[in-house]
């Protein structure tokens, strides 16, 4: 096979063959595309076949024209025949279809060979490390390796984080932005103040803002004799995590419950606003005299008064497409943010260490426990076994929010922080886990469907390791899985 491919790629002579050749010049990815043009796929269809957008699409099907020298699909299609490249890309499809073949086989195994290669790879991570993998639809463990050790889990304290606001708050619910008045209202004039009301919305932007104002507008309102406030009293005032004794970090950003366009300055300058709740204020003061709304003094911060009335308001995306925001990227911010919202709204105050204790009473009523410190895992306070992410894991399966919580995870080799891991291995389109990396610490959760269509649930924590090294393992563990065939 080797040999053969050889051959197809270079001539007798060590030049290039007939598929890299300088005479058409086309890549990997153009000879695809381009055999899929002969197959008389359109552009959509090239797109989903192959996993990309239709504008890279486009791109790759007039790189392939250029290079055959024809100025449409039809002669692009029959250049291929004439020259004698479609051959070669129907014996390449053959070949990789049989060589993938073969390596399915070889890489599915059934219950004792796939936990004795899973214990294998989860020593050969080394340092302080523990793994856990159970079947979910036979009740079989397939790994427990230091299970009921608990470890720092880095950002895979994510899960936690979104099991507990799914539970608290469930996947449809949104966070609201309020414009309120707090004076009179007679003839379009507000005699007194507008009070920007923030609740933790971490999407909150430019975008939201401009709607907000023009809805304010719509409301009548022509004139403000007094000013914009910007009201962040729904959380406490510190600005970071315990990771950085609650100051701003580059990590996360400033927290406020009024935080616009995620605590960045930009455009409006660089770095992180010092003061979120009064550049919130200023920034609707100019939309408001944009949009025609004569505003009489500058922005300032400050709570609301009781009995400050509503004008207008503005909601976030559903909470499944913030947490699925959240854990595709691993975004800090939104993670930080979300637990000062379940502390503000079950935990007595909006704190992280309120939102802390939101987090364990949730895991107390699903069986399980574990220190949490934060919401992001950025602290290495933070500490978790695998045993108590599996029970996590299970017990979301039995729950309304499930759908959402398994939808909020990255796919392997396809999206997000996995989006160029598992690529070309069985758990590529079929592992959905959340990463997790700190220096020396690698993690990684989720689920995995198996060849036997059997859904397999694993948490893998390692401290004290070479990253690299750590990945390598859990990728191997989750391609094992995935291959992994109940017998």
């Amino acid at each position: 096979m080797v040999a053969l491919r050889r051959a197809v790629t270079a001539g007798p002579q060590g030049e290039p063959g007939i598929l890299r050749g300088t005479r058409y010049g086309l890549t990997r990815r153009q000879r695809e595309v381009l055999g899929l043009i002969v197959e008389g796929l359109d552009n959509k269809q090239i797109a989903e076949r192959l996993e990309i957008s239709e504008r890279t699409a486009r791109a790759h099907v007039s790189a392939v024209l250029r290079s055959l020298g024809v100025s449409n699909r039809t002669q692009a299609a029959v250049a291929a025949v004439q020259r004698g490249i479609l051959g070669m890309l129907l014996l390449l499809v053959a070949l990789a279809g049989v060589g993938a073949l073969l390596s399915e086989r070889a890489a599915a195994a059934g219950p004792q060979a796939t936990a004795s290669r899973l214990s294998a790879l989860v020593r050969s991570a080394g340092g302080a490390t523990s793994g856990w993998a159970y079947d979910m639809d036979s009740g079989r463990r397939l790994l427990d390796w230091n299970g009921g050790a608990r470890r720092a889990p880095a950002s895979v304290e994510k899960l936690l984080t979104t099991g507990a606001a799914f539970d608290a708050l469930g996947p449809d619910a949104r966070i609201v932005t309020a414009a309120l008045a707090s004076g009179t209202i007679q003839d379009g004039v507000l005699d007194g103040d507008l009070y920007l009301q923030g609740h933790g919305d971490p999407s909150f932007g430019y975008a939201e803002l401009g709607r907000l104002a023009r809805a304010i507008a719509d409301a009548g309102i022509v004139e403000i004799t007094g000013r914009v406030y910007g009201d962040e009293s729904f959380f406490d005032s510190r600005r970071g995590g315990p990771e950085s004794g609650f100051r701003t970090s580059i990590w996360v950003g400033p927290l406020s419950a009024l935080s616009l366009n995620g605590g960045r300055q930009a455009p409006f300058g660089r770095g992180f606003q010092t003061a979120p709740a009064k550049f919130a204020a200023a920034r609707l003061t100019a939309k408001l005299e944009a949009a025609g709304v004569t505003v009489g003094a500058g922005p300032r911060a400050h709570a609301a008064p009781a009995g400050a009335q509503p004008v207008a308001t503005v909601s976030s995306p559903p909470l499944s497409a913030l947490a699925r925001h959240m854990n595709t990227v691993s975004d800090n911010y939104y993670a930080e943010t979300l637990i000062k919202v379940l502390g503000a709204g079950f935990g007595g105050g909006g704190s992280t260490a309120a939102g802390a204790r939101v987090v364990r009473t949730f895991e107390s009523r699903h069986g399980f426990g574990s220190r949490v410190v934060d919401g992001s895992g950025l602290s290495r306070a933070n500490a978790v076994s695998p045993r108590a992410l599996g029970r996590l894991l299970r017990e979301a399966r039995n729950q309304t929010w499930f759908d959402s919580f398994y939808g909020s995870l990255p796919l392997a080799g396809v999206s997000g922080t996995l989006k160029k891991r598992m690529r070309h291995t069985p758990a590529s389109g079929r592992c959905r886990a959340k990463t997790g990396t700190l220096i020396g610490i690698s993690a990684l959760a989720g689920y995995c469907r198996s060849r036997g269509e059997h859904q397999i649930a694993f948490a893998l924590l390692m401290n004290r390791v070479n990253i690299w090294s750590a990945r390598r393992a859990q990728d191997r563990i989750a391609a094992t899985l995935a291959a992994y065939r109940p017998g």
